[in-house]
């Protein structure tokens, strides 16, 4: 499926050793398989992506993602899975001026004949639902 993404992360502490933190919990480096999608500075993680990925792939950048937010002081990031619903998440300044506030949500419908198996389980962990 054609996917689209983005992100910007800033961080207080070394932008580069939260993405070696984040990929070694998630088991997989993706810089690795695609370096020309990410800028990763002192401070600061950026990513852009469009092409077609695999849903396991698409997964393994969520949860990637997920896991870059975890340490980082401010940004967002967005997925938009072509026929899926858009996942988005903003942390720190970017949410809502309070340094470290996640927030989260997902649009879009529930999923093919009223299956909401694919229900994002950040949205979930952050209180938000589908609209």
């Amino acid at each position: 499926m054609q996917v689209r993404g983005f992100a910007e992360l800033m961080y207080r502490e070394s932008a580069r050793l939260g993405f070696a933190r984040a990929c070694e919990r998630v088991e997989h480096d993706a810089a690795v398989d695609h370096p020309n999608e990410w800028v990763i500075d002192d401070r600061r993680i950026s990513f852009a992506l469009d092409r077609d990925l695999s849903p396991l792939e698409l997964q393994l950048y969520q949860r990637l993602l997920e896991e870059l937010l975890k340490d980082a002081a401010s940004g967002e990031v967005m997925l938009t899975p072509e026929g899926r619903p858009r996942w988005a998440v903003s942390v720190g300044h970017a949410a809502s001026g309070v340094p470290g506030a996640p927030t989260s949500h997902v649009e879009g419908s529930a999923g093919r004949d009223g299956d909401d198996a694919d229900t994002d389980i950040t949205a979930v962990r952050f209180g938000v639902g589908r609209k």
